[in-house]
């Protein structure tokens, strides 16, 4: 639920979020207000106005929790801020971008070294623009990995999938173990 822009009913956040999670793609910016309360206390109506704005924004919704709570940790410090104590609005700006590999998932990867590959989506290249793990849109730019069976999903989904399972989730591939 989002509030007027008069923060004088209760004490709110205003929330601004830059996202530009595919390199050359323009950096979206959207904003909006939630009461403090709300916001602390991770009320569903906070999570819904979050899980809105970050899907009007084209955040794949894998992402959304993970940004939700990282929002909701940084508004709780906020409120413990002496200089925050009395203020009816309180400022949080959230910056977006692409992620890079973190070393466990390129030990992963590497592990596999010869059965998986990092790839770069472009346009045309592959026909499936879908992760069917996550079922979330794999966007132009986004470095993925690709199965020796040429199938493609987001790296931390297949890395996920893989610790379960050695078989493509498509067609039932078999990985080496």
């Amino acid at each position: 639920m989002q509030v007027e822009e008069d923060s004088s009913l209760c004490p709110v956040f205003s929330i601004e979020i830059f996202a530009n999670i595919v390199s050359d793609h323009e950096t979206i910016i959207q904003q909006l207000l939630l009461p403090q309360d709300q916001l602390t206390q991770a009320s569903s109506t906070s999570w819904s106005a979050i899980s809105s704005k970050l899907s009007q924004m084209e955040i794949p919704f894998s992402l959304h929790a993970r940004v939700m709570l990282k929002i909701i940790e940084c508004a709780r410090s906020a409120m413990k801020e002496t200089q925050n104590k009395k203020r009816k609005n309180i400022p949080i700006i959230v910056t977006l971008g692409p992620a890079a590999a973190t070393p466990s998932e390129d030990e992963a990867v590497d592990k596999r070294k010869g059965s998986l590959k990092k790839v770069q989506v472009e346009e045309g290249k592959f026909t499936v623009v879908q992760c069917v793990i996550c079922l979330e849109e794999i966007l132009d730019g986004f470095k993925v990995i690709q199965m020796p069976c040429s199938h493609i999903y987001h790296l931390h989904c297949i890395l996920s999938w893989l610790e379960k399972s050695n078989l493509c989730p498509l067609c039932r591939f078999q990985m080496p173990t």
